[in-house]
């Protein structure tokens, strides 16, 4: 996925789903987003923390994914709102699960297939259902009893159901991952928050959930991730892919391009799932010049991050890794890429459109006064 970007495609449009979330427009992916998303905003949600940011963020940016991912209505729903009961690992609440009263009043704002997700999804042990799914490799065709984490009594989820909530914590894992949790889970649980914000390691795991949702959860859309939930990603290249990558990333660029773009094309090849590899690549290859391949390697990283609809360099979020990306697209077509601070802080337009005047090349506050300037 390092190259091969030839076709059609008009690298200077968004796919329509990826034009709503850059603009905000919450309508195009749901036409009640003005109902369901003040309801959210108006809880404690904003005011939680969780993870890299608040927890309104992460319910938000859930949603937005499973709907790039062209999930079903009622799941994109469940995203939304996964944790409006509370659940086997959040302890906040919006609605009370355990009346009538409780669930109709969620029932009355997302509708009863989606509140039905919401309430299973809430009321089972999630960890279970994870590691069931990993140490089998599959879902019982019969869908699974699972027992309620606060009263104990048998909640049957059907196949297609454990299927609908392995997509949804593919979802939730990615959005929420970074090097943090990665190291806890090595067993450095007094790991300092939030850490040198290395990417997550994941994703292995991620991809094997996939792959079971796929196979055995009786799935409506599949979501495109993985090859379409096909491809494992080892632990191994998962690894060696992120610390190459950390590597190229942490030095300077300065006389080491073609070394940082070799690390950055082999991180690409063990882990061909994510973007960011692409769009660093992308931006060395421009300081040399070598704009065909800088426009291939943007093209691919754009694919990457239209696809998953989120990033997985957690440092910059997923609206200013797009952009970045296609600005480094754009300059590749001009065939021009700034040399100075003033050149590079100019850069910004996306699209041909957009470009009322060349870079300001001239401004550089990093250049050295002349002697005589000195003198004076």
């Amino acid at each position: 996925m390092c190259s091969s970007n030839g076709g059609d495609e008009d690298w200077s449009k968004m796919p329509p789903v990826i034009h709503a979330m850059i603009h905000e427009d919450e309508i195009a992916l749901d036409p009640d987003a003005d109902s369901l998303l003040p309801i959210l905003r108006k809880s404690a949600a904003p005011e939680i923390w969780h993870k890299h940011g608040h927890f309104y963020s992460h319910l938000h940016d859930v949603w937005h994914m499973l709907c790039a991912w062209k999930q079903p209505q009622a799941v994109c729903r469940l995203g939304l709102f996964h944790s409006a009961y509370s659940n086997s690992f959040v302890s906040m609440n919006l609605y009370n699960p355990d009346t009538p009263a409780g669930r109709a009043e969620l029932q009355d704002v997302i509708g009863a297939a989606a509140e039905e997700f919401v309430w299973k999804f809430c009321v089972i042990n999630r960890q279970e259902m994870e590691q069931d799914a990993l140490n089998t490799g599959k879902i019982p065709a019969e869908g699974k009893d699972f027992a309620h984490i606060r009263t104990g009594e048998a909640v049957h989820c059907s196949a297609a159901e454990i299927g609908v909530f392995l997509v949804e914590t593919l979802a939730d894992y990615q959005d929420q991952s970074f090097g943090w949790q990665s190291e806890m889970e090595a067993g450095h649980t007094d790991a300092i928050w939030p850490g040198l914000f290395k990417p997550t390691l994941r994703m292995s795991k991620v991809s094997k959930l996939a792959v079971v949702a796929k196979e055995y959860g009786h799935l409506e859309v599949v979501p495109p991730i993985f090859t379409n939930c096909s491809t494992i990603l080892t632990e191994q290249n998962e690894l060696e892919a992120r610390d190459l990558y950390w590597s190229a990333v942490s030095e300077g660029s300065a006389g080491k391009q073609d070394d940082l773009i070799a690390k950055l094309t082999r991180a690409s090849e063990l882990n061909p799932f994510v973007a960011e590899p692409h769009a660093v690549r992308a931006q060395l290859l421009m300081q040399k010049g070598d704009w065909s391949r800088a426009a291939d390697a943007a093209k691919s990283g754009l694919r990457l991050f239209y696809e998953w609809a989120t990033q997985w360099d957690n440092r910059m979020p997923f609206t200013a890794w797009v952009s970045w990306t296609r600005c480094i697209l754009l300059q590749s077509s001009f065939q021009e890429w700034p040399s100075t601070h003033g050149g590079m802080e100019s850069l910004g337009a996306v699209h041909p459109s957009q470009k009322f005047r060349k870079l300001n090349d001239g401004r550089s506050f990093g250049e050295k006064p002349k002697a005589e300037e000195v003198e004076k």
